[in-house]
């Protein structure tokens, strides 16, 4: 249903252009930084460095043979895609709403503060999700994970396993600069949030080596950067580590069990030989 039917991309080249595509992203975001000085940039500038992650995820394709329409899955996949979303974020409310009764400190059983301005918390989603959340996915599930997978010159789990993995590391350090900008250190408080940003492209990873389809990865990586909460949800640094392994090992889980009832042929990774290899 949400999984998609479409054979994987191909790619001609070695490891030369997705090197320099990386590279190119850090070097630009640096650069931006540097020009806002740290700063939240301004909605255009927002606007422009969404559509350069797009322009290079294209040009990457392009260069190699291939094409970024070949990972876009059918709109008809966004039925489905929108019904796990939901099933996921119905189950996270009701879960905090539990946790806000039983008086758990970080949860109350009250509106959060979005709740009372809808309109600016819908428009603060979109722009997640077309400035950030397609974008980043495109470039680094969409053409970097499956870059390394073809690299490895296998598709088998092992293989699409290891480029989960090593994009999640490259998806961590691309924050790095925004990091190092905002005028934090290196230290423990920087280790720490370059695990939670890795365990975040692990889950990521995970979500599209299963399914493939970009629509559902953008939206579970746009509502975790705006969280739909009907609670107030209030958590002390300390946890949010915690948290985030609990919200990561969710969402995958979701998606697993959402396909073993749906689909056929589960467990599967998308686009991975299906003959018995491993």
């Amino acid at each position: 249903m949400w999984r998609t039917d479409t054979d994987r991309p191909t790619f001609s080249g070695g490891t030369t252009v997705p090197a320099a595509a990386y590279l190119a992203v850090i070097a630009v975001l640096s650069g931006l930084l540097f020009v806002t000085r740290g700063g939240s940039p301004s909605p255009v500038v927002g606007m422009a460095w969404g559509a350069l992650l797009v322009v290079l995820a294209i040009g990457a394709f392009g260069i190699e043979g291939g094409s970024a329409r070949s990972v876009l899955p059918a709109a008809r996949t966004l039925v489905p895609v929108t019904t796990v979303l939901l099933a996921f974020w119905g189950a996270y409310n009701l879960v905090a709403y539990g946790l806000a009764l039983s008086g758990v400190p970080g949860f109350e059983a009250t509106w959060p503060s979005a709740a009372g301005h809808p309109l600016a918390y819908l428009a603060a989603l979109v722009s997640s999700i077309l400035f950030t959340a397609i974008p980043e996915e495109l470039f680094f599930r969409a053409y970097l994970q499956q870059k390394i997978v073809a690299l490895a010159g296998s598709e088998t789990r092992r293989t699409v396993a290891a480029a989960v993995v090593v994009v999640a590391v490259l998806f961590a350090l691309f924050h790095l600069p925004r990091w190092l900008a905002s005028g934090h250190g290196v230290g423990t408080a920087l280790a720490v949030r370059l695990f939670g940003l890795a365990l975040m492209g692990l889950a990521y990873g995970l979500v599209y080596a299963m399914t493939g389809n970009l629509w559902l990865v953008a939206l579970f990586h746009a509502t975790m950067n705006q969280p739909p909460f009907l609670v107030t949800v209030s958590l002390p640094s300390e946890l949010h580590l915690v948290v985030g392994l609990v919200e990561y090992t969710a969402i995958v889980s979701v998606v697993a069990l959402s396909g073993a009832v749906t689909e056929r042929d589960w467990p599967a990774i998308s686009w991975v030989q299906r003959d018995g290899t491993s």
